[in-house]
C-alpha cells in the first residue's frame, strides 16, 4: 500500500510538472511560436494576412497547443486588393514540439463566420492564386485534419468571364483534409443553404436547402479535381455525382448526376426563374426520374454540352390547396444543350404524354427545337373538365371557371414564320376544339363570360368558328366564321388579327361593352380609340341593343373595321317609334380628333322621343314636352369627337331634309308671346299637317331658311339662326288679323299689304334663349334678311355637298375592296 501510494503520487508530481512546464513553455516561448507560426505560413503564401490577435492555449487540446486567430484577412491576388477569405475566428491544432523544431502539422482546423469569394474576371484570370510553389525538400504546413469544423461559413463564387454567379452559405460543414505529395483528399458532409446558382441570365436553386456529402481529390499538379461517392440531397430526393473537372491548360467538365427517389420538386429546382415559383407547392407521388450530364470545355468563348433526361411512370400530381389531381401520369422527356450558358440552341422533347385530369382522360407529344428560332411540333388529345383545370392550377386574373373542353389538335412549323403573313400558312395547324357551357370571369374588368359553345376548327393560322355562342354579361352573341391571322396574334405581340362573322345577338348591352374596351363612360379613364391591328367585317343580325337611352330594335347591316376606320353600311334599325337606315364613318386614327361622317335616312320618328332619348340635344329652350309629330329626314353630316366621344363643335356641319307630319307645338313661351301682336289665344296649341324645310348646320349655327306652317291657327313663315351659344335670331311672317292691337306708327316698316287686301306683319324674336326679345321686323323687308338668309345657306350647302362626295364613295365601297386581308 505505501508502494502504491509512492507511485501515485509520483505519476501526480509527473503530471503537475509535465503540465506546469507546457504553461511554462507556451507562456516563455509563446511570441516565438506564434511568430514561428506566421512566419512559415507566409512563405506558403503569395499575398498579405491579416489578424486582429493570435492568442496560443494549453489546456483546450492538451498535450497539443491550439492557435486562435481572430479576425483574419487574406488579400487575393488580384489587383483590386478585395478580401478573398475573411473570418472571425480560424483554431489550429499543432504539436508544440513539432511547432519548436519548425515542423507545423496541422492536427485540427476550425473556422467560424467566414466568407470566401473567388472571382475570376472578364479576363480569365482569377484572384484566388495564393498559395506559393514550394520546393520538395521545404518544410511546410502538412495536412491531415479530421473533422475540420466551419460554423457560418459563406462562399461567393463569380465568374466573370462566362457570366456565372453561385452563392451558398452553411450554419456547420464537417470537413477532412488528406495532403500528400501536393495532392489533396478532401470529404465534406453538412447542410448547405443554396442562395442562387446564375448562369447569365438564368437563376436556380434559389432559397433551397441541401444536405451534401463530397467525397473528391484534387491534384495540384495535374491541375483536376476527381469526384468519388459524391451526393447532394433535395429533400428526399438524392443525386449521386461523379466525374471530373480538369483545370491545367483548359477548364474541362465531365459531370453526370443520377437522381434517386426524385419528385417534382426536384425537377423544379432545376427550373430557373419564376416559372419554378409558380409551381413550387405541388406535390408528386410514384416513379419520377432525373439525371443530367454536363460535359465540355468551359471559357470566355466555350461552354460545356448539358443534357437532361426526365419523365415520370404511373405518377400522380397534386397541389395541397386545390382538389383536382392528375392521376396515372406518364411522361417521357429530354432536353440537351450544346451551351450551358446559352440555350438559344437548345432541344427541348416531351414525348407519350398520357394521364387524367379527374378522371378525363389526355394524351399529347411536344418537341422544341432551337430556341432562338424555335421549331415547335405538338399534338394534344382529351377531354378536359374546366373546373378542373381551374382546382389544379390558378390562371392567373380568372376565376369561376366551368364546362367541358374536348381538343384534338396539332400543329408543327417554325414560329418565325408566322410573322410574316406570306409564310405564315407553311405552319400547319389543324384540329377541333369543342366548347360545352364554358363559362369564367375575368377578374381584372370583372368581364364575365357564360354559356359558350360551338366548335374552333384550325386551319393553319386560320380558326374557323362554327356556331359559337355565349353571353357576355349581359349580352348574348351567335357567331359563325373566321379568325384569320390568329397563331401570330397569340403568339407575337403587335400583330393584327382578321375576323370575318355573321354576328347574332337577341340583345346588346353597348354601355357594358364599351367599359370593357374603354373605360367606364364619361370617367376620367375613358378613352374610344379602334386599335390599328383590329381586321373586322360583321354582318350584324341584333334584335335590340341599348346605349345610353338610345334602344333601338331589329338592327341589320355590315360592318367593317380596318386602318383605325369603322364603316357601318346599309344598317337598318327600328328606333324612337321609326325605321332608320345608316351609313358612317368613323375615323380613329388620330385619338385626339375621331372624325366621322354620317348619311342616314329617318322615316316616321316620334320627335318628343328623339328630344328625350337626346337629352333635348343639350338645350332647354325647346324640348321633348313642346313637341309632337312624326319626322322624315335624310341626313348628311361630318364632326369631330375627342377620345372622350365629345363633340367639337366647331367642327360639325349637317345638312337635314326633313319633313314633320302631325305636328303639335304645345305652351312653348317664345310662340306664347306672339299674342301681342297677333291676338290668337290657340298659339300656346299649335296643329300643323305638315311641315319641310332643308336645315343647314356650320359654324356652331344652325340655319333654318324661310318655311312655311300652315297650322290650326294661320299660315306662318318662319326662318332664322340658332348658334351653339344659344343666341337666336328669328324672323316670324304672320297674318295680321286685328289692325287695332298694334299702333300703325310704331309698326311702320314691318307691315306688309300683300295686294290682296291682307296685311302682313313681320316679327322677329332675338337675344339669348335665357334673355330674348320679341319685336316687330321693321328691318327685314328693307334689307331683305329672309333672301339673304336662303341665299347664305344654299351656298354653304352646296359647298359641304362638293367636300362630302368623296367620303360617301369610302362609304359605298364594295366589300372586297375594302376588307382583302391578303394585301
Amino acid at each position: 500500500m505505501r508502494l502504491l501510494k509512492k507511485i501515485l503520487f509520483f505519476t501526480v508530481g509527473l503530471v503537475a510538472v509535465i503540465i506546469i512546464s507546457a504553461a511554462a513553455f507556451v507562456y516563455f516561448y509563446k511570441d516565438r511560436i506564434i511568430q514561428q507560426f506566421i512566419t512559415e505560413a507566409n512563405k506558403s503564401l503569395n499575398t498579405p494576412v491579416k489578424v486582429g490577435k493570435i492568442e496560443i492555449s494549453v489546456w483546450e487540446s492538451f498535450p497539443d497547443l491550439s492557435i486562435d486567430i481572430f479576425d483574419m484577412y487574406v488579400e487575393d491576388s488580384s489587383p483590386r486588393d478585395n478580401a478573398l477569405f475573411t473570418a472571425k475566428k480560424v483554431s489550429f491544432v499543432i504539436n508544440p514540439i513539432e511547432a519548436w523544431n519548425g515542423n507545423y502539422s496541422v492536427r485540427g482546423l476550425q473556422i467560424e463566420t467566414s466568407k470566401l469569394n473567388p472571382v475570376i474576371d472578364v479576363h480569365g484570370q482569377n484572384n484566388f492564386t495564393v498559395f506559393k510553389e514550394q520546393p520538395a525538400n521545404a518544410k511546410t504546413i502538412a495536412l491531415q485534419l479530421e473533422n475540420i469544423s466551419l460554423f457560418s461559413t459563406e462562399i461567393n463564387y463569380d465568374n466573370e468571364e462566362i457570366h456565372q454567379h453561385y452563392s451558398i452559405s452553411s450554419k456547420k460543414l464537417i470537413t477532412s483534409i488528406g495532403f500528400a505529395n501536393n495532392n489533396y483528399e478532401v470529404t465534406t458532409k453538412g447542410d448547405i443553404h443554396s442562395n442562387q446558382f446564375k448562369i447569365d441570365k438564368l437563376m436556380f436553386f434559389e432559397n433551397k436547402e441541401l444536405s451534401v456529402v463530397l467525397d473528391f481529390s484534387l491534384n495540384n499538379t495535374q491541375k483536376s479535381i476527381d469526384i468519388n461517392s459524391s451526393s447532394i440531397a433535395i429533400g428526399k430526393s438524392i443525386f449521386e455525382v461523379k466525374g471530373n473537372y480538369s483545370f491545367k491548360s483548359k477548364n474541362i467538365l465531365d459531370i453526370s448526376a443520377t437522381g434517386k427517389n426524385t419528385n417534382i420538386q426536384t425537377l423544379l429546382s432545376f427550373i430557373p426563374g419564376e416559372l419554378s415559383k409558380q409551381f413550387a407547392q405541388y406535390q408528386s407521388k410514384g416513379d419520377v426520374y432525373f439525371n443530367t450530364t454536363i460535359k465540355g470545355e468551359v471559357s470566355k468563348t466555350k461552354s460545356p454540352f448539358f443534357t437532361v433526361s426526365f419523365g415520370c411512370n404511373n405518377a400522380s400530381f397534386s397541389h395541397p390547396s386545390y382538389k383536382s389531381k392528375i392521376e396515372h401520369a406518364n411522361i417521357e422527356g429530354s432536353f440537351a444543350s450544346s451551351s450551358l450558358t446559352d440555350f438559344s440552341r437548345a432541344e427541348l422533347f416531351v414525348k407519350n404524354m398520357s394521364g387524367e385530369l379527374n378522371g378525363k382522360n389526355f394524351e399529347g407529344n411536344f418537341s422544341l427545337q432551337d430556341f432562338k428560332d424555335p421549331s415547335v411540333t405538338g399534338n394534344f388529345k382529351g377531354e378536359l373538365d374546366a373546373t378542373s383545370i381551374e382546382n389544379f392550377y390558378h390562371i392567373k386574373n380568372i376565376k369561376n371557371i366551368g364546362g367541358l373542353l374536348k381538343a384534338n389538335v396539332s400543329f408543327a412549323g417554325k414560329l418565325s414564320l408566322l410573322k410574316n403573313k406570306n409564310t405564315a400558312q407553311k405552319v400547319k395547324a389543324d384540329g377541333t376544339i369543342e366548347m360545352h357551357n364554358i363559362r369564367f370571369t375575368e377578374e381584372e374588368r370583372n368581364i364575365t363570360f357564360e354559356d359558350l359553345n360551338g366548335s374552333l376548327q384550325f386551319n393553319n393560322n386560320d380558326l374557323a368558328l362554327s356556331n359559337v355562342s355565349g353571353k357576355l354579361g349581359k349580352s348574348d352573341f351567335l357567331m359563325n366564321g373566321f379568325l384569320k391571322n390568329v397563331m401570330t396574334f397569340l403568339l407575337f405581340e403587335n400583330q393584327p388579327i382578321g375576323i370575318e362573322a355573321d354576328l347574332s345577338s337577341n340583345y346588346l348591352d353597348v354601355d357594358h361593352l364599351f367599359k370593357i374596351g374603354f373605360g367606364e363612360i364619361g370617367s376620367a379613364n375613358f378613352g374610344f380609340s379602334i386599335s390599328p391591328l383590329l381586321h373586322l367585317n360583321f354582318n350584324c343580325n341584333i334584335k335590340s341593343l341599348s346605349y345610353k337611352k338610345f334602344k333601338p330594335r331589329e338592327i341589320k347591316g355590315n360592318l367593317l373595321i380596318r386602318n383605325q376606320k369603322a364603316i357601318s353600311r346599309n344598317t337598318r334599325l327600328k328606333a324612337l317609334g321609326g325605321d332608320i337606315n345608316l351609313n358612317g364613318i368613323v375615323d380613329a386614327k388620330n385619338p385626339k380628333a375621331i372624325n366621322i361622317t354620317g348619311i342616314f335616312n329617318a322615316k316616321g320618328i316620334q320627335v318628343d322621343s328623339a328630344f328625350y332619348v337626346f337629352d333635348n340635344f343639350y338645350q332647354s329652350f325647346i324640348e321633348g314636352r313642346h313637341l309632337k309629330g312624326e319626322a322624315f329626314a335624310d341626313v348628311t353630316l361630318e364632326a369631330t369627337l375627342n377620345e372622350k366621344l365629345a363633340l367639337q363643335p366647331e367642327t360639325l356641319i349637317a345638312d337635314i331634309n326633313a319633313t314633320l307630319k302631325n305636328g303639335e307645338l304645345n305652351n312653348f313661351e317664345p310662340l306664347q308671346k306672339l299674342n301681342k301682336y297677333l291676338d290668337d289665344e290657340g298659339l300656346s296649341k299649335l296643329r300643323f299637317g305638315e311641315l319641310k324645310n332643308e336645315i343647314h348646320v356650320e359654324n356652331k349655327t344652325v340655319f333654318i331658311p324661310q318655311m312655311e306652317i300652315k297650322s290650326n291657327i294661320s299660315t306662318f313663315q318662319l326662318s332664322g339662326t340658332h348658334t351653339f351659344d344659344q343666341h337666336i335670331d328669328y324672323h316670324i311672317i304672320a297674318p295680321l288679323r286685328n289692325k287695332k292691337k298694334i299702333d300703325k306708327d310704331e309698326a311702320f316698316g314691318a307691315v306688309e299689304e300683300d295686294g290682296t287686301g291682307k296685311t302682313k306683319l313681320f316679327i322677329k324674336i332675338t337675344g339669348t334663349t335665357d334673355n330674348y326679345t320679341i319685336g316687330l321686323d321693321k328691318q327685314a323687308v328693307k334689307k331683305k334678311i329672309i333672301s339673304d338668309l336662303k341665299k347664305e345657306v344654299k351656298e354653304l350647302k352646296d359647298a359641304f355637298k362638293t367636300k362630302g362626295q368623296q367620303k360617301k364613295k369610302e362609304i359605298e365601297l364594295q366589300k372586297d375592296e375594302y376588307f382583302d386581308w391578303d394585301e
